[in-house]
C-alpha cells in the first residue's frame, strides 16, 4: 500500500492556518461587498469537525503538470475521507503546500485554472490561496480576497450559492444546473442575484445551442 502524500500539519503550520481561518476567513471584511464572514461555510464546518487541513510537500520541478496532478490527487483524497458529518455541504479540505517557495506560487493560480473544469464535472469546487493571490471577491472585483499565509488549495462540494462562480462558463453552468435547476423552478425564496445570474446563464445556454444548431444546419 503506497504512503499517502498528504499528512497532518506540524504545530506551527496548524496554528497559523487555524488563525487565518478563524480570524480572517471566518470574519467580515469592509471590502467584501456584503455582510457576514468572508466564507459563511467555515463556522458550521468547524462546528461539525468537517474542515480538514493537511500538508502536501512539494517535490521536484515547478511545473503546471505537477500541480494539476497534485490537485487531482487532493480531490481523490477529499473523496476518501470518512467525514464526521453527513451534511456534504460542510465537507472541506485545505491542502497546504508549506514548502512551495514564492517562485512557485503562480502554480497555485494556474493549477486552479487548469484543474477547475474536471473538478466542477465531479461536483467539486476549488479555491486558490497564497500570500500574493489576486483572485477577487465575487461582489468586489477590487478586493483580492484569497490572500493567505501559505500557498493552499481548498476543496469542497458544490453548493447552491456557487452560481456566483459558475454562471459565466457554459460547461460549469451545466454541471451546476444539473444539481440545482429544480430549486429555481420551485417557489422557494432565492436571493434575487442568484435568480438573475441563473436566468442569464440559461438564456446564454439557449443562445449558444441555437447558434450551434444554425451552424450545423448551414454546414449540413
Amino acid at each position: 500500500m503506497s504512503k499517502s502524500k498528504f499528512s497532518p500539519l506540524d504545530a506551527d503550520l496548524e496554528k497559523r492556518v487555524s488563525d487565518w481561518l478563524e480570524n480572517y476567513v471566518n470574519a467580515p471584511h469592509p471590502d467584501l461587498g456584503r455582510d457576514g464572514p468572508i466564507c459563511p461555510f467555515i463556522e458550521p464546518a468547524l462546528r461539525a469537525d468537517s474542515l480538514f487541513t493537511v500538508s502536501r510537500d512539494w517535490e521536484g520541478a515547478y511545473t503546471l503538470e505537477a500541480m494539476v496532478t497534485a490537485i487531482e490527487e487532493a480531490q481523490d483524497h477529499f473523496r476518501s475521507i470518512d467525514w464526521p458529518s453527513r451534511n456534504t455541504t460542510l465537507h472541506g479540505l485545505v491542502v497546504v503546500f508549506g514548502n512551495l517557495p514564492r517562485a512557485g506560487w503562480w502554480l497555485i493560480d494556474e493549477g486552479h485554472r487548469a484543474a477547475k473544469d474536471a473538478a466542477v464535472a465531479r461536483g467539486l469546487m476549488l479555491g486558490q490561496f497564497h500570500p500574493e493571490c489576486e483572485a477577487p471577491a465575487a461582489r468586489n472585483p477590487l478586493f483580492p480576497v484569497n490572500r493567505s499565509p501559505y500557498p493552499m488549495i481548498a476543496i469542497r462540494n458544490m453548493a447552491f450559492h456557487d452560481i456566483l462562480f459558475l454562471h459565466d462558463n457554459p460547461d460549469w453552468f451545466e454541471q451546476y444546473r444539473k444539481r440545482y435547476d429544480r430549486y429555481y423552478s420551485a417557489t422557494a425564496r432565492i436571493d434575487p442575484r442568484f435568480t438573475a445570474l441563473f436566468e442569464e446563464a440559461v438564456a446564454a445556454s439557449r443562445s449558444g445551442q441555437a447558434a450551434h444548431q444554425e451552424t450545423a444546419e448551414h454546414h449540413g
